[in-house]
């Protein structure tokens, strides 16, 4: 490592994405971008740990691929995490696209490779010139203003240090610094999309415009702060209409049609109803009437009832929930203890932590922090279900234990929501509750030595 000499441009670029402190898992390919973002970490004296999924799609060329990073990381002694997964066999068992599928296993991944190896954010190398060529796409496919913004420099826990860098950039500073790289040869197939506008599209435009490039960041970056803006005051908007399970219309019609479209697509979302284009501009459209009815997918419809939006359901459209799992008594602090689905579609990861730790590392886990539990008052195996009929809690601080169903009654939740809402419960009852918390013997306390955290993450978006 090498802090004294003078940092490199792309350096100093990389580092305004980075907050001080973070310990950086890359996501490492073993193409120009990531191993320039690998060795450009490690120069510039940021914690680093490396990761490659091979997808065993392109025979011995990923096994190459795969021999390099893991060279590359042992000679520069940066620990590093291989997995090799068997993309297309799995892509076949779940009726994926072998793109969706490489995508939703590389970021399951590489959240279990941070965890692992003790990182707080994974940096993927994506460049300003994915950036065009991603809101190239995305315009010749169809989208608005937020798909025009094209790839988040931070998205959770994802972070993308190369977002202001050119992939011309990128590669020169390989070949300047003598880093080693391999290039993947359907980079060059015009049988992708993607492929076809980054090798005819994007060299049109540079044609046109040396700065092409730069200037799509700039514009993504201006988006992404108007976004930032507007939906702050949809949600303020959906705060003051919120009636129970629905919207009330009255202020809603009164909005301007930006923050109208962004607060109905904001409640379908809650709803669980993807909000397409046409779907929003009906929406938009029964509101500003201020009455009836319009379908929606899976036999739902959108309605004003009363003057109030609401999503109405066919009955008993809720699936039985149940995940069990075993814990073991003697946990090795930071592994994943167990992985599963939730049923608002998001991946849960169940991991133990020292009480020390985690008040020391307390901000990585942020929003996505379901609970923390004492781990030493879990009696047996636990449960991850729905409410059963009988359920109690004693909230912390309180003497004694009251139903769930009124201790919801009291924190405002709808009947659909409390049918909705998750709970955890071991062999002695319930230990915590959506909207409700832990139980007061699972609660945190200062003889906590060893704490039980669920933690959650919707599936990785495009990029």
């Amino acid at each position: 490592m090498s802090n004294r000499r003078a940092r490199q441009p792309l350096e100093e670029k990389l580092l305004l994405s980075l907050v001080e402190g973070e310990r950086v898992l890359a996501a490492v390919s073993g193409g120009a971008d990531s191993m320039a973002l690998l060795y450009a970490l490690r120069e510039s004296g940021v914690p680093v740990a490396a990761a490659h999924l091979n997808h065993c799609l392109r025979g011995e060329e990923s096994d190459r691929d795969e021999q390099l990073v893991r060279d590359c990381c042992r000679e520069a002694g940066i620990p590093c995490l291989v997995r090799r997964t068997e993309i297309a066999r799995i892509a076949r068992r779940d009726g994926l696209g072998l793109e969706e599928c490489g995508r939703r296993e590389r970021y399951a991944f590489l959240e279990e490779a941070r965890l692992e190896l003790g990182c707080t954010c994974i940096a993927t190398a994506h460049t300003l010139s994915d950036q065009l060529e991603t809101m190239l796409f995305r315009l010749a496919r169809g989208t608005g203003p937020d798909g025009l913004r094209g790839i988040p420099e931070r998205r959770g826990k994802i972070v993308r240090p190369l977002l202001r860098c050119t992939r011309a950039e990128v590669e020169d500073y390989c070949r300047r610094n003598r880093i080693p790289f391999r290039t993947d040869s359907t980079n060059a197939d015009p049988r992708f999309a993607r492929n076809r506008i980054r090798l005819e599209a994007v060299p049109a435009l540079l044609a046109v415009n040396s700065g092409a490039e730069l200037h799509a960041g700039q514009l993504a970056q201006s988006l992404a702060a108007d976004r930032e803006f507007l939906e702050g005051e949809a949600a303020a908007l959906c705060a003051r209409a919120r009636r129970g399970e629905g919207l009330e219309v009255r202020p809603l019609r009164d909005a301007p049609q930006s923050l109208l479209c962004r607060a109905a697509a904001r409640f379908l979302e809650e709803e669980g109803v993807p909000a397409s284009f046409s779907l929003l501009e009906d929406a938009c459209a029964l509101i500003r009437r201020g009455e009836g009815c319009c379908n929606l997918p899976g036999g739902r419809s959108l309605a004003i009832r009363r003057g109030v939006l609401q999503v109405e359901r066919p009955a008993g459209e809720l699936p039985a929930f149940l995940v069990e799992v075993s814990l073991p008594k003697q946990p090795e602090c930071g592994r994943i203890l167990a992985k599963f689905a939730l049923p608002d579609g998001r991946t849960a990861l169940l991991t133990a932590e020292t009480a020390e730790d985690f008040q020391k590392n307390r901000k990585i886990y942020n929003s996505d922090l379901i609970f923390s539990l004492d781990y030493d008052t879990i009696i047996g195996n636990i449960q991850f279900r729905h409410r059963r009929a009988g359920d109690r809690l004693r909230p912390v601080g309180r003497m004694g234990s009251r139903p769930l169903r009124k201790l919801w009654s009291e924190a405002g939740l709808s009947l659909r929501e409390r049918a909705a809402a998750l709970v955890a419960a071991d062999s002695g009852g319930v230990i915590w509750a959506e909207s409700a918390g832990p139980d007061g013997r699972s609660g945190i306390g200062e003889r906590t030595r060893l704490l039980l955290l669920l933690t959650a993450q919707k599936e990785g978006e495009e990029q």
